[in-house]
């Protein structure tokens, strides 16, 4: 599900950030707006990084262009100076939505191959689109049986583009599933090697339909050492995806 043009700019109000106001020992609620400003319609989700303190009501959604709404972020009451405060906040994401689709939200827009632009309540910009990567094989990797041992596949991972790139793996199936190494940083033309593992299991027993890792990569910022922070996917900028199905030949 490749979504190739990348998404254009939202404006939230307020742009930078959030403020609560004491005391703290009821539910306070702040009202915040979204506005597509680019030519494509978008869908949109919102991330907390505190789930039992910060919520976000409607959580997700698809704005056409010059569309916007209105979002409530609410702050539960808590202990202000007992609890740690310092990682909290919000972040949108926000992607292209694939054409002739319906105007109605669907996760899988932010789980397929194309690009992601997030942004939070402070600032980590990346504004270059991030550029290709190259992946050995390239659409899918298979294990065959049988499965009743550990099997491990390698494959190549290049970065196509001009510009360093920090990329991570995930996958649909922690308990099955692993990659080593999950995560680094290539700077343009150079490939890395990475070990695709497949634990051992009850094979026509299990649910295998939705089994597939997914490498994400975003541009580094100007400067970076080169080494992997997991904060580039964090901040402002755009994450690209691209999912490799796993397939298990019988």
């Amino acid at each position: 599900m490749a979504q190739s043009v990348p998404p254009g700019d939202i404006a939230t109000q307020p742009g930078t950030k959030i403020v609560f106001n004491a005391p703290y020992d009821d539910k306070h609620t702040y009202h915040i707006k979204v506005t597509n400003s680019s030519a494509r319609r978008i869908g949109w989700a919102f991330k907390t990084t505190n789930m039992k303190r910060l919520g976000v009501d409607p959580g997700s959604g698809v704005l056409d262009p010059k569309e916007a709404a209105l979002i409530a972020v609410s702050c539960d009451a808590f202990a202000y100076g007992q609890e740690d405060t310092n990682n909290d906040r919000v972040t949108i994401e926000w992607t292209n939505t694939p054409d002739g689709a319906a105007k109605q939200f669907r996760r899988e827009w932010f789980q397929g191959d194309g690009m992601v632009r997030r942004n939070q309540v402070i600032d980590m910009a990346q504004s270059v689109p991030p550029g290709d990567i190259a992946t050995q094989p390239g659409t899918k990797i298979v294990f065959n049986a049988p499965y009743d041992d550990k099997h491990t596949y390698h494959i190549k991972v290049t970065n196509s583009s001009a510009r360093r790139i920090g990329w991570a793996f995930k996958t649909t199936n922690m308990k099955r599933l692993g990659v080593d190494p999950g995560s680094g940083v290539l700077d343009p033309k150079e490939a890395a090697l990475i070990a695709v593992s497949c634990d051992a299991f009850a094979y026509g027993q299990e649910d295998t339909n939705n089994d597939r890792v997914t490498i994400e990569w975003t541009n580094t910022p100007d400067g970076a050492a080169k080494q992997f922070r997991r904060e580039w996917f964090q901040g402002d900028g755009m994450v690209r995806r691209k999912n490799l199905p796993i397939e298990y030949n019988p």
